[in-house]
């Protein structure tokens, strides 16, 4: 009698989401100005992480029916290397994700070199607003989580005061003119 068979998805368990434009929160958020070393504890085996901004992200309003709402995950945005080989500077460069953040952070942040460099705390706590798409294994196109798209970060729009073009004075001057009416009657 065969085995029973069972596909492997290569998900690693994390909600894979696909939000259109979402409202999300920055927390956790750490910063790496150094090349580091970091040893996975399953098999020990070693990876190399470039320096970057690592936090965790979570869902605000998943911009639909709220099933994603208070979903976080993980995310990273990276410095890039004026060199291919990595033996060049690390920088934080304009058209990146991390560049991208910095703009929605500190707008104006490429074009004015008074405004200060960026830090963790200018990001615990930022909210903005972005698509949410499904992570993919570089190596084997595996949905393995989610990650914020870098080339739709927004920050969160202001809410517009709702304008009452002289309607609410028009009605309390109404209500006021029928009030003395009523009592003029009794």
């Amino acid at each position: 009698m065969p085995l029973p068979r069972r596909k492997d998805d290569g998900s690693s368990g994390a909600v894979i989401m696909d939000l259109l434009k979402a409202h999300v929160k920055l927390s956790n958020v750490e910063e790496y100005t150094e090349p580091r070393r970091v040893v996975r504890e399953s098999d020990g085996r070693e990876f190399i992480f470039d320096p970057s901004f690592e936090c965790r992200v979570t869902v605000i309003d998943d911009g639909d029916d709220g099933e994603y709402n208070s979903v976080s995950f993980l995310e990273g945005f990276k410095y890039k290397n004026t060199k291919k080989d990595k033996t060049g500077d690390w920088i934080l460069q304009e058209n990146s994700k991390l560049g991208q953040l910095a703009k929605t952070v500190k707008p104006g942040y490429f074009e004015d070199a008074s405004i200060p460099d960026l830090s963790a705390t200018d990001l615990e706590g930022f909210e903005l607003v972005a698509r949410v798409k499904p992570k993919k294994n570089p190596n084997t196109g595996a949905e393995v989580g989610s990650t914020l798209d870098w080339e739709t970060l927004k920050p969160v729009p202001k809410q517009a005061k709702p304008s009452t073009n002289g309607k609410v004075a028009e009605d309390s001057e109404e209500f006021e003119a029928g009030m003395r009416e009523a009592l003029d009657d009794e």
